[in-house]
């Protein structure tokens, strides 16, 4: 191959040598003129003047021909180079230069496709970096957020889209038009005021409640502040069961404390002197056999829903037939709801509904169900029907009762939980017939729905998959 400066060398050597022969052309020509002296004097200074001229101008002609090729040659480099470098601008390393043409510019071509090269491995290399930060931002389970130092966000995962509801491009939109919390803008200023990361806890009324554990980063460029990554971890459900277990060990110590301090205080009465009362002391001794009783169904219920979690008592399934167990159930419970003058009606399209569960669970289930549809139904009538549609089966308890105001209907079967806790205890209730029935159903695979219109009376659906019917 030869080199630039070879190249070069030859063109000065072929314009050298032109001019050479052009001088050597003129001076043999000169020379017979001026030994010639058939012509005068001023026709040869004619003839080698115009000579001159003539030689001259082939020389220029030819240096303009090499000047005008080179020019040529630069100009579509130049234009090659500027197409190329606009290609690669817009991400696409597949071209390259050639150089057939240009050989004394091989060395540039060499150079600049090497350049491409390079480039492509640091693309695909930039862009395989990227997917895998990509998937990784995408993967984690909290909300991320980043932010430059504007205080726009520059980035949402989609757990943080979906928790602020958020669907748009966050362009130019700040922080706290994304997520309206005063703690959280103080938060973000204490970071870029002491440089350094800020934890803390806030709370969200929009889009939904929602309690979040905050944590700010600052990340840098050359010393200076760039932005900050802001990771959010929901804890409301957290919260909730922190606040389930406040109230569990409330209302244990209440249900507990309120049995015992009368059967204390009726206690004290007799030892004090009212045995000798019999009248009083047979009402002191029927209120000390209440609350015991009370006393005992509370533990019997905490024990009963403690070995269903720990599975100490375990879900005998087999096949029963739905139909029979609702009409015992019905009439164990038939002279309860008559003393109210309350209806009980079934609805069954077969006297045959097979279902596989167990059967003494179930009977546990329905008798709490039905025996708390008559405590809060006064007048009107209790439906107990089956429905069979595409996808489940619906066993439902339906009365005529005073409803269930809708803010409660998201705590029924928790522990303890009572909708009017005066007149649950009057009725001689625990707070945990819901709590019971609820792990029964787990337990089953089953679900469980409430849905009630206050005064107008309450509905509880158990949806059963028809996977477990026979």
């Amino acid at each position: 191959m030869i080199t630039a400066g070879k190249r070069l060398c030859l063109r000065i050597l072929t314009v050298c040598a032109i001019m050479s022969v052009s001088s050597a052309l003129f001076y043999l020509i000169a020379l017979l003129i001026i030994k010639n002296n058939f012509y005068d004097n001023n026709f040869k200074v004619y003839v080698l003047t115009y000579s001159f001229v003539f030689f001259s101008f082939i020389g220029a002609c030819i240096m303009v021909i090499f000047i005008y090729r080179d020019y040529r040659s630069k100009k579509r480099f130049l234009e090659e180079i500027k197409l190329f470098s606009e290609i690669v601008y817009h991400g696409s390393f597949q071209d390259r230069v050639y150089f057939e043409d240009y050989p004394d510019l091989a060395e540039v071509y060499h150079f600049i496709n090497n350049i491409t090269k390079n480039l492509k491995k640091k693309s695909e290399r930039t862009e395989e970096e990227r997917s895998q930060l990509d998937a990784i931002l995408e993967s984690i389970p909290d909300a991320l957020l980043i932010i430059d130092n504007r205080d726009e966000v520059v980035y949402l995962n989609d757990r943080a889209r979906e928790m602020f509801d958020y669907k748009s491009t966050p362009v130019s939109r700040t922080l706290i038009e994304i997520i309206r919390s005063f703690n959280l803008n103080v938060m973000l200023e204490n970071v870029k005021k002491f440089d350094k990361s800020e934890s803390g806890e806030i709370f969200l009324e929009h889009p939904a409640e929602k309690y979040l554990m905050v944590r700010m980063s600052p990340f840098y460029k050359k010393n200076d502040l760039s932005g900050v990554v802001i990771v959010f971890h929901d804890i409301t459900e957290l919260k909730k069961l922190e606040t389930m277990r406040k109230d569990f060990v409330a209302n244990v110590s209440h249900e507990i404390r309120t049995p015992v301090t009368a059967i204390k205080g009726f206690a004290e009465t007799l030892i004090g002197g009212a045995l000798t009362d019999k009248k009083n002391a047979v009402k002191f001794l029927n209120s000390i056999v209440f609350h015991s009783e009370r006393l005992n169904r509370l533990v019997e219920d905490l024990l009963t829903i403690s070995s269903i979690e720990l599975g100490v008592i375990r879900i005998n399934k087999q096949g029963i037939n739905l139909v029979d167990v609702v009409d015992t159930v019905v009439e164990t419970l038939r002279a309860k709801a008559a003393e109210k003058s309350l209806t009980i009606k079934t609805s069954f399209t077969s006297s045959n509904i097979p279902l596989v569960a167990d059967k003494d669970r179930v009977v546990q289930v329905l008798i709490n169900l039905i025996d708390n549809a008559i405590k809060f139904t006064q007048n009107g009538m209790i439906e107990i029907g089956f429905n069979d549609d595409n996808s489940k089966c619906c066993l439902y308890v339906k009365d005529t009762g005073v409803g269930i105001p809708k803010k409660s209907l998201t705590r029924l079967g928790e522990r303890f939980y009572r909708v009017d806790p005066s007149r649950s205890r009057e009725l001689g209730g625990t707070g945990l017939g819901l709590a019971i029935v609820k792990h029964i159903i787990r337990a089953h695979d089953w679900e469980l729905k409430f849905e009630s219109t206050e005064g107008e009376g309450t509905t509880v659906k158990i949806l059963i998959p028809k996977s477990v019917k026979h």
